[in-house]
């Protein structure tokens, strides 16, 4: 998911925002809300944010002075600015501002922010979408292994642990990048793993997972050739 911190002190400004952004994707945000400066900066200290949304003006403190804490930590996150004024531009600017929207927030006036940011952190369709059990996950495409097939089932191993969803082969490999080749019937698999290919295997591993897959005839020359052009892009 994308963490992103929202600083204001209205609550009824924050609500919006978080509104907004749930109906850009209901799972795709992990939200947390800040109303005092103090509290936002004794966070960022221990969370890492992938965003910010800032009022320029808060009561004790100001949306530039958070900004230049975070630019201690992290040069590169992207900030936006939340002001009902043009004047504040020039001191948005010396902090690296990414954005900044004029009050009042709307979805048309966010979604395009939020798009950009998206680009930004080259996070557009790096993320498996779906449902199980009345249950709904984002993973994050470059944290998966492999994919496993079971009839209907699909048993997605990742880095850290195992989930389980139900779609048609098809309808897997319509939702991954080009990182991920399918080798079988069974199995598709992430190049970005690979740490050896045999005649009829390919072993991936990971932070603590090492996995043997095997690699079929049917699949065998296309997969072969589509994880050497993979390897090669990578030299």
């Amino acid at each position: 998911m994308i963490r992103v911190a929202i600083c204001d002190d209205i609550p009824e400004m924050t609500s919006e925002i978080e509104r907004i952004l749930e109906s850009y994707n209901p799972t795709l945000f992990d939200i947390s809300i800040f109303f005092t400066a103090e509290k936002f900066i004794s966070s960022i200290k221990n969370t890492q944010y992938d965003f910010f949304i800032l009022d320029i003006e808060l009561p004790s403190s100001s949306g530039i002075n958070i900004a230049k804490e975070i630019r201690k930590q992290d040069l590169n996150v992207p900030i936006v600015f939340l002001t009902n004024f043009n004047e504040y531009m020039e001191d948005v600017f010396q902090v690296q501002t990414f954005d900044y929207i004029l009050k009042p927030v709307t979805k048309e006036k966010l979604f395009p922010v939020v798009n950009k940011i998206i680009k930004y952190l080259d996070l557009e369709d790096n993320y498996l979408s779906f449902d199980y059990k009345r249950i709904a996950y984002n993973l994050k495409l470059s944290n998966i292994v492999c994919f496993e097939k079971q009839k209907r089932i699909v048993i997605i191993h990742t880095t850290q642990e195992d989930f389980q969803a139900i779609m048609s082969t098809q309808e897997l490999l319509e939702k991954l990048n080009d990182n991920f080749v399918q080798v079988h019937t069974s199995y598709i698999v992430n190049t970005k793993f690979i740490k050896e290919v045999g005649t009829n295997y390919i072993i991936l591993m990971g932070n603590t997972i090492s996995i043997e897959i095997p690699m079929s005839r049917k699949f065998k020359l296309r997969a072969r050739d589509a994880i050497i052009m993979k390897m090669r892009s990578k030299l």
